[in-house]
């Protein structure tokens, strides 16, 4: 593949200084693991900087599948593309091409890594992904290529993706689950993979933690958790909840939750973590999707609504309301029948990118608002799975 020496180069002479950032930043620790290549490697993902932690245990370069804004926003995209030419995949589609492009560069001898779930998990539990993964898998195979499964433990308590952009200092981990050869993958199906796939990536963080109890330091442990929880567990109080330094707040009931190093919760409510918070809540979100009829679901104001082409820009289309239906999504001066979006995704902790056959679109706002609720109840809906 034409630059790969240069990619491979770059890797190598970046590893110091990578094991060294993810250290400092994370306290990450792990185990070097050597495989033979070509080889696909499938991780969980929790932080935007898990790439580094791979790095960090894999002297092999690897060409990642990323999102396409690390490739599009101006001169630190132009860099990315020039270091390691990730494969761009955009948020809200169907991932079909980044899925061609992968398997091309695993027919030329180049390794690839790819977090299926598509996106950081949002209660410290890996979330499931498409059934198409099996299927890449099996593809790899065919082309000669292994499977290698990893698992990263304790970084979703570091970066949250609801909390902002700063990182709580504590300890992860990181450590190879297995190793497949081709000849193994090829005699199994694609279903028979996921199962693999899904049982070696699963990864609890509240579960571990619980054991572990290991610190997080910050002062801003709840920082923007009203990007997840929309629904107070008290008073059922919709967009209620407000977040500051480390306690969230029903401004309705009183209701005070305060956010510890550990990443437990202390408060007046039947839940300790975030994780067993999320799971009620979505069962309330199932619930509203069932006894919606004809009103709508949800609804947000002062939306901006973007095109977005691939890796290049976006164009800013309209502004005002969100409102979702049991059949149809309708952004400021666009609509969308459910079954017209292939595909949605979160990237930060309120950007939601929605796409159709042709077209994709990213929903941002200023306001501090819960847009994950959108990407839970689609996947209700439509009984389909968004990732890679």
């Amino acid at each position: 593949m034409e630059h790969h020496a240069w990619h491979a180069f770059i890797w190598k002479i970046f590893g110091p200084a990578v094991r060294l950032i993810t250290r400092i930043l994370f306290g990450y620790t792990c185990e070097r693991v050597e495989v033979d290549g070509p080889f696909l490697l499938l991780c969980n993902h929790n932080t935007d900087l898990d790439p580094l932690m791979l790095r960090t245990s894999f002297p092999q370069q690897m060409y990642f599948i990323a999102s396409e804004h690390v490739v599009r926003t101006g001169l630190g995209g132009r860099l990315i593309r020039w270091l390691q030419d990730p494969i761009p995949r955009q948020k809200g589609s169907s991932a079909s091409s980044a899925v061609l492009a992968a398997l091309r560069r695993l027919k030329a001898g180049c390794n690839v890594a790819v977090f299926p779930e598509g996106h950081r998990s949002w209660d410290g539990v890996t979330d499931s992904f498409p059934a198409a993964t099996g299927k890449l898998v099996h593809s790899a195979a065919a082309a000669g290529a292994s499977l290698v499964t990893y698992r990263l433990e304790g970084a979703y308590f570091a970066s949250p993706p609801w909390g902002g952009k700063r990182i709580r200092r504590g300890k992860c981990t990181g450590r190879l689950v297995h190793i497949y050869s081709p000849e193994e993958l090829r005699g199994m199906r694609p279903a028979a993979i996921n199962e693999l796939v899904a049982a070696d990536l699963y990864c609890d963080n509240y579960a571990i933690q619980r054991e572990k109890q290991i610190p997080f330091r910050t002062r801003h442990g709840a920082e923007h958790m009203e990007t997840l929880f929309f629904l107070c567990p008290r008073c059922g109080g919709v967009s209620t909840l407000h977040s500051h330094g480390d306690t969230v707040q029903c401004s309705d009931c009183s209701l005070t939750v305060r956010y510890l190093p550990t990443g437990f919760l202390a408060g007046d409510i039947p839940f300790d973590n975030v994780r067993d918070w999320n799971l009620w809540q979505r069962e309330q979100i199932r619930s509203l999707c069932e006894s919606a009829g004809e009103a709508p679901i949800f609804t947000d104001e002062a939306m901006e609504l973007y095109a977005v082409e691939t890796a290049r820009g976006r164009t800013l289309l309209h502004r005002g309301g969100l409102a979702l239906y049991r059949d149809r999504l309708e952004m400021p001066g666009v609509t969308l029948t459910l079954d017209e979006i292939v595909g949605i995704s979160l990237r930060s902790d309120q950007d939601l990118y929605v796409g159709a056959a042709r077209d994709f679109y990213l929903l941002h706002s200023d306001r501090v608002c819960c847009t994950s609720r959108y990407l839970t109840a689609i996947a209700i809906l439509t009984g389909r799975e968004f990732g890679v």
